[in-house]
Order: structure tokens, then sequence, then C-alpha cells
């Protein structure tokens, strides 16, 4: 999980933690004919519940990290309030590895319109690996905001 806080002098931003992930990636593909745990995904694909190499970050833990650091903004409103918490943030990474489809499943809504704006700016991600091809794949991401 990640860790987005904030000290109370002077209001600076500080990421802890380590790269985690809720739950598994689930691949979507297009030949689903022989599994079972196959469901519809929103876009018309077919989606699995899990695959052989989750998608990822280019540059792995550190390289989210950093990035957060960037792009994640800890919202005034929420420091001024006092509110913490955990944003769960669902994403579809597309075979080319761009991200869509992003969606906060859970938190507090100034959390997660600081999450969602974070994201806006992502570089393509490296895709799923499916029976040894690339293919769309389901993440859900935590990042955990926390007033230090």
């Amino acid at each position: 999980m990640y860790y987005f806080g904030v000290m109370k002098r002077p209001i600076t931003v500080v990421l802890l933690a380590i790269f985690a992930m809720l739950s598994p990636a689930i691949a979507l593909s297009q030949d689903t004919s022989k599994d079972t745990s196959a469901m519809d995904a929103p876009n018309g694909d077919k989606a699995f519940t899990k695959v052989d190499i989750e998608s990822s970050f280019p540059g792995g833990s550190s390289a989210w990290l950093q990035f957060l650091q960037k792009h994640l903004v800890y919202p005034n409103k929420a420091v001024r309030k006092r509110i913490e918490g955990t944003v769960v943030l669902q994403f579809i990474v597309d075979k080319d590895g761009s991200v869509y489809d992003v969606q906060a499943l859970s938190g507090d809504p100034l959390l997660q319109q600081a999450a969602l704006k974070a994201m806006v700016n992502t570089p393509r991600w490296i895709p799923a690996v499916q029976n040894g091809r690339k293919v769309k794949s389901y993440k859900k991401q935590p990042i955990v905001f926390s007033l230090q």
C-alpha cells in the first residue's frame, strides 16, 4: 500500500510504504471459450479472474513511488478537515500499456478526487501476460492518505 501523508510544520508531502496490490490483475482476452471463469468487461471483451504475469508500472515500485510523489497532492480541504483514509483505485491496463477506465472504488470523495487526478498523468504501464501474449488487465491499487 502507499501511504500519502502530510506533516504539520511545514505542510509537505510524504509517501511511505511498499508497493502492494490489493488483488491480482484480471486479464481481458478475446478467446474465453475454454475458461469458465470468464466474464464480460465494460468494453465487451471477456475478462479473466487471473493472469500469468500482472501488469506493472515501468521501473517498478520505486518508480511508482516517484510518480506519486510528483503527481499526488493531498487536498488542502482534506488537511483542514483532518480527513485520512484509503482510496482504492481500479483501472484497466490495455495491451499497449495505456491506462483507462480509472475509477475510485472506495475512500473519502476529496481523497478520491486527488487520487484520480494523479492517474491522469500516468505513463504507459507494462501490460499483463496470459498464455504468452499481452492482454488487457484490471488493476486495483490502494493509496493511503495519512496526516502525520
